[in-house]
């Protein structure tokens, strides 16, 4: 099974509405390149698109960025998390100076894909539309939490039209001897489409209403459930 690193710059107070400029989304895409044994890099930036059923505003601002990086196996990303290896320039407060004063912070976590009718990107220039989303929990039986989730979510996703990748993230651990606080939640999950307007689209559909009717039904949880749409560069050496 594959594993995902996220790195999640997320303001607070007058960083809130911080975003990364051209220069340094430039660092971060040479970075992704030349990163060591990847299977694919994903670097996503704040976009716009519609959700009916998360119209109105969240519970925390939208990160200002998300690096999601994905690896084969938990050793390959651990020789990249130590003090000097090809990741630490993430932890110096110099490397994004568009983003200063917005903390970064990382989690491991295990990733399972779900098939979908057809994974062609069609956006013209090669970038997609992340709608990327993040419970933070606890459960109260989060074994029971996730046994619901991808018993019925995964294949309510399935059936959008224009769907092109599902992904559901848990947590791994993943030895990191990096000055960067975990950003501890006990799942993400992640859809993809070509535009926003292709997901603003889908979610006008009788597969979003069926969706949160399954999301009422979930086991109880507390914590903040996170929905935001991100434009997506991926590289895939």
């Amino acid at each position: 099974m594959a594993i995902t690193w996220f790195c999640v710059w997320q303001g607070a107070g007058e960083a809130a509405g911080a975003r990364v400029d051209e220069y340094d989304l430039n660092a971060l895409k040479t970075l992704v390149r030349g990163c060591p044994g990847l299977l694919a890099g994903h670097v996503l930036t704040p976009a716009q698109a519609h959700d009916p059923h998360y119209a109105g505003e969240q519970e925390q601002a939208q990160p200002a960025l998300i690096l999601q990086l994905d690896f084969a196996d938990v050793l390959a990303l651990e020789s990249l998390l130590h003090p000097g290896a090809h990741l630490s320039v993430l932890a110096e407060p110099k490397f994004l100076p568009s983003l200063k004063g917005v903390p970064a912070s990382q989690q491991a976590m295990l990733t399972r894909h779900y098939a979908v009718a057809d994974d062609r990107i069609a956006s013209g220039d090669g970038s997609s539309l992340s709608y990327w989303v993040e419970y933070a929990g606890p459960a109260e039986n989060e074994n029971a939490w996730h046994v619901f989730y991808v018993a019925h979510h995964p294949y309510l996703l399935a059936k959008f039209p224009g769907i092109r990748a599902i992904d559901i993230y848990t947590p791994a651990v993943a030895i990191c001897d990096l000055p960067l606080p975990v950003r501890p939640c006990m799942q993400r999950n992640k859809v993809v489409f070509d535009t926003p307007e292709a997901m603003t689209a889908a979610m006008q559909t009788p597969v979003r209403d069926a969706l949160r009717a399954d999301f009422h039904e979930f086991p109880a949880f507390t914590g903040h459930a996170l929905h935001f749409p991100f434009k997506t560069w991926t590289h895939r050496p």
